[in-house]
């Protein structure tokens, strides 16, 4: 590959498949055969839930701890989101989590830990596309209109994390941003951006997002770019299914089976 090469590729939720992790990322040209960096200058975006569920739940936190500091090195990057499934450990609610509780403790610690260095984030802009876990509702969108003066992909990103990395500092979580829906059993009619599940995300929108939108948390059978609604869905399951999007320097999005 290139050094000077620069594409974005972006995974949905892994819920501890290493293997199907590995195999995506080694066909997209981002890491060897020794699982090290080999991306050069390009990104990799991985949406958040990458615990629970499978078995190799801190054996894909390692990978990714070690990725992103090599891709740093090397002039690329690698932004990890927050998924609901690490959210709920940071807010000490444990019962989401398959860790015995002297681990999930230990698990909390350095997911805070990266949050407030920046290694862990909520949001993530790249070009016209903005990433979250579960995406932006409309009203949550009508919401940030009010802060910004013009609410672009980069200005949303920002304005989240910021409103993210204030609330795991202070350990308040009463914006809307946490909210979860009804139909997570949750009190809200909408959820945030780590609850809120695909079928209410579209809904909400009567003419479509009016920033185009990628997320995970709510499994799909394929990963589909939407150009009617402005969404892509990743959370494809690594378990079942080995996709992943690839966003090339001309910011054209590309479904891409491994």
């Amino acid at each position: 590959m290139q050094k000077n090469a620069r594409k974005l590729v972006a995974v949905g939720d892994v819920h501890g498949q290493f293997e199907g992790l590995v195999k995506v990322l080694r066909h997209a040209g981002l890491i060897d055969a020794q699982q090290n960096w080999c991306g050069g200058h390009n990104r990799l975006v991985q949406i958040g839930d990458i615990l629970d569920r499978g078995p190799f739940s801190l054996k894909v936190d390692a990978l990714l701890d070690k990725i992103q500091l090599q891709a740093e090195a090397d002039g690329g990057e690698v932004i990890r989101l927050v998924g609901n499934h690490e959210l709920e450990i940071m807010m000490e609610n444990y019962l989401i989590s398959e860790f015995q509780r002297e681990q999930a403790v230990q698990v909390r610690e350095k997911l805070i830990g990266q949050v407030l260095s920046g290694d862990l984030k909520a949001a993530y802009a790249y070009k016209d596309f903005l990433f979250t876990h579960a995406g932006v509702t409309h009203k949550l969108y009508k919401i940030f209109q009010l802060q910004l003066e013009k609410a672009s992909p980069a200005n949303l990103a920002v304005l989240i994390n910021l409103i993210f990395k204030e609330s795991i500092k202070h350990s308040f979580f009463k914006h809307p941003i946490f909210n979860i829906s009804l139909s997570r059993k949750g009190p809200d009619r909408f959820g945030g951006i780590f609850w809120e599940d695909l079928e209410d995300l579209v809904s909400s929108y009567p003419k479509g997002s009016p920033v185009w939108q990628i997320f995970g948390h709510t499994p799909v059978e394929n990963l589909v770019v939407d150009r009617v609604m402005n969404m892509i869905a990743l959370d494809v399951g690594l378990a079942h299914k080995l996709q992943y999007l690839e966003i090339s320097e001309q910011g054209i999005p590309t479904v891409v089976n491994a």
